[in-house]
């Protein structure tokens, strides 16, 4: 797998901070500072992960955390995990975080260059980190890449969301995101665990999506 130079993946994310501070500007603690299109559809996420993963009791390290709504989402199913940690690439966004969440930690990072501090934990999550198109270098790179590095940060699994080239008809495709073939991510996973899940049987929200599971154990 080529490595994605770090001079131009620093400089990607200069670009993508000003996107998203800009949006954090106009909307606050909102999901379309995020790129979601609206709360209802991030839950419906958050639900799929959940589903996937028995977040209870275990510790949490949030890739591209955002505003840390994932965090909110466990407290409201009642899902209190041993330690929370978000990292992302927006100083803006984490002092939102930090001063929201004052107990948890929250670390500024790019993942695939950086490690985070406290790592190990035992479950790596991200949540539309990956989906976001490049032009400066491929996206499946880019997957491959964070994929990899966040299984080197669990101690259990790895839950990632993605967006998957088995379009919606009825939701036009966008030119600013990438669509994954399921197959090649699924065949690219069990090079990495043979203990992984791939969901695709669910809704559109609003564009199609799939949930990858990489587990370092069996899933009793």
């Amino acid at each position: 797998m080529p490595e994605i130079d770090t001079a131009t993946l620093r400089a990607v994310d200069e670009k993508l901070v000003v996107r998203y501070s800009t949006r954090l500007a106009k909307f606050g603690d909102d999901p379309r500072t995020l790129g979601w299109d609206k709360r209802e559809s991030q839950q419906a996420r958050f639900s799929l992960a959940a589903d996937s993963f028995d977040f209870q009791g275990r510790s949490i390290l949030d890739v591209g955390c955002g505003l840390a709504d994932f965090r909110e989402f466990l407290e409201q199913r009642g899902i209190m995990p041993a330690s929370y940690s978000g990292c992302d690439i927006n100083a803006d966004l984490l002092a939102r975080c930090r001063a929201l969440r004052p107990r948890d930690a929250f670390y500024q990072a790019n993942l695939l260059v950086e490690d985070v501090p406290g790592a190990p934990c035992d479950v790596v999550v991200l949540f539309g980190v990956v989906n976001f198109r490049f032009s400066e270098f491929s996206n499946e790179d880019f997957a491959r890449g964070m994929i990899r590095r966040a299984f080197e940060h669990c101690r259990e699994a790895v839950v990632i969301d993605m967006l998957t080239a088995e379009n919606d008809a009825s939701y036009p495709k966008e030119d600013f995101v990438y669509y994954y073939d399921p197959a090649e991510m699924l065949k690219f996973a069990l090079s990495i665990t043979p203990h992984v899940s791939l969901r695709h049987d669910y809704r559109s929200i609003p564009q199609r999506e799939m949930t990858l599971v990489l587990r370092r154990q069996p899933w009793a």
